[in-house]
């Protein structure tokens, strides 16, 4: 008997310790698949330095390969005309690879629902994937901001 309930007891412990550290895991991919980016002026050329204004911040949320990216922005030089996402590592300027929706403003809202691939699903989990903002006094890009978790 008192072997029957040892084993039995080694079963449960094995079997909470299984789900506690499976529980884990999935709190670790939620939390990889949240991000965050600061909006902050980043001039292309030292000739748009005086000109480059504003910050805003963006939400981004991975559920499978569906990236949803949620934000705002103010204090632009000139209003929006376009967004998009693009591919680089942090401080390095890289290609558009997604567009994003963008209020035509000094102020407002950029969002979009984007489709991944699997080498730019890899990109955002590697922190290369940023949010740029043009605008029509800056058309190479007013406002950066890395994607980060």
């Amino acid at each position: 008997m008192f072997n029957t309930e040892f084993r039995t007891l080694r079963f449960s412990a094995v079997v909470t310790l299984a789900l506690l550290i499976l529980g884990s895991g999935n709190a670790t991919a939620q939390d990889m698949n949240s991000l965050h980016g600061r909006l902050s002026p980043m001039p292309v050329t030292a000739a748009t330095v005086k000109t480059i204004t504003g910050q805003g911040q963006v939400t981004a949320r991975l559920n499978g390969t569906t990236l949803t990216i949620e934000g705002n922005f103010e204090g632009m030089n000139s209003p929006a005309t376009m967004a998009h996402i693009h591919m680089g590592p942090k401080a390095v300027p890289g290609p558009v690879i997604l567009r994003l929706d963008v209020s035509a403003g000094t102020s407002g809202t950029i969002s979009g629902n984007l489709t991944l691939s699997p080498e730019q699903v890899r990109a955002l989990h590697a922190e290369s994937l940023y949010v740029q903002i043009h605008s029509e006094s800056n058309p190479e890009g007013e406002l950066r901001g890395w994607l980060t978790h």
